[in-house]
């Protein structure tokens, strides 16, 4: 887990969050407001549409949501000198080292986030309120693995198998999973944030055709037999499984006493916004129940809040395709982003893969 050492200095602003917000809200009390989200599109979208967009319509306000990926979203902000086109952003874990280097998010005021206790300690800080994670993992296809004499993978060097070759999707690098799954790749090889290298050969060996820009294109991959193999969210593989591929999950072994990895998601509120109490409302119901259960079954990612976590385990193909012990998941390979050089891993990728 990253910590984020984004310092806030300035007591007024915080003075000024806690008289501006209100602990719960009432009819009429967002009347006129437009809150503008920032989030991918699809069924992230549909979730807080379904969900969270009716409670705030009941409360007089309008969410709008400015649809797209965290970097084109930061790009945004970039380009607009922290002046955001929105009010709260989807923070990706690999963009924290990003944002500590400019000074456009408000500190959070955690007192207005009650629901706060239904996710771990770790999970939000000053800065960032945490709305999710994903467990990446090799999702394959158990009866085509038993038919080429294949054993279950174990790690991502399995998936070099000649008979894999052109059989094995895997996410791009330039995908809200790339960076991530990559650094998998690059501490399983042996390497670690600043020695790439590793990495880059393994990636090599495997010499994957095949990559994703949204999970939901590994279900269709599985379905037609395009692919055998997918690094890919557990929630994907747990939604192919749903739709009838023989698929199953495996963990990978990165390094001694660390199995699988964890990629991670925030919310942040932007320094810009003027929506400042119906920003903690919205983060607020983010982390309901209902919410994070909604999101984790039609969004492919792994639930924070404990009652979500519960209901999972009480689905079949979920306890099987994910991990839901917490010890287990708290072992998780979390990548440190601000030891991480973004150019030189995309520059290695691609120059690996074109080369290759």
């Amino acid at each position: 887990m990253n910590k984020i050492t984004k310092t806030f200095t300035s007591a007024a602003v915080a003075v000024g969050l806690v008289a501006a917000v209100a602990t719960s809200a009432s009819a009429g009390e967002f009347d006129g407001v437009t809150l503008k989200v920032a989030t991918w599109g699809g069924s992230w979208k549909a979730n807080m549409e379904k969900i969270i967009v009716p409670k705030f319509e009941a409360l007089g306000g309008k969410i709008e949501f400015v649809t797209g990926s965290p970097a084109s979203s930061f790009a945004k902000l970039v380009a607009g000198r922290g002046r955001a086109p929105f009010d709260v952003m989807e923070v990706l874990d690999a963009q924290v080292g990003d944002f500590a280097q400019v000074d456009y998010l408000q500190p959070i005021n955690l007192d207005l986030i009650p629901n706060k206790t239904n996710i771990q300690p770790f999970q939000y800080n000053n800065t960032y309120v945490g709305s999710w994670f994903t467990q990446e993992v090799i999702c394959y296809n158990t009866e085509k693995f038993s038919e080429l004499g294949l054993s279950a993978p174990k790690t991502y060097a399995d998936l070099a198998a000649p008979a894999l070759q052109d059989k094995v999707s895997l996410p791009d690098i330039n995908s809200g999973a790339g960076l991530a799954n990559f650094g998998g790749v690059i501490f399983a090889a042996g390497g670690d944030e600043q020695n790439i290298q590793p990495g880059l050969d393994l990636m090599k060996k495997i010499n994957a055709t095949k990559f994703w820009k949204r999970g939901g294109e590994t279900k269709t991959q599985f379905e037609t037999g395009d692919i055998y193999a997918a690094v890919v969210h557990a929630g994907w593989c747990a939604r192919a499984a749903r739709a009838g591929s023989p698929v199953m999950s495996v963990h990978p072994e990165i390094k001694p006493g660390v199995k699988g990895l964890a990629k991670e998601g925030w919310l942040g509120i932007m320094k810009s916004s003027e929506n400042v109490a119906a920003a903690h409302w919205f983060i607020n119901e983010y982390l309901t129940t209902d919410f994070q259960y909604e999101y984790a079954i039609n969004s492919g990612v792994f639930p924070l809040n404990s009652e979500a976590i519960e209901k999972m385990k009480s689905d079949e193909i979920n306890a099987r395709l994910m991990e839901m012990d917490p010890g287990n998941i708290s072992k998780m390979l979390r990548i440190d982003y601000n030891k991480v050089d973004k150019t030189a891993w995309i520059d290695g990728w691609n120059k690996t893969l074109t080369t290759n």
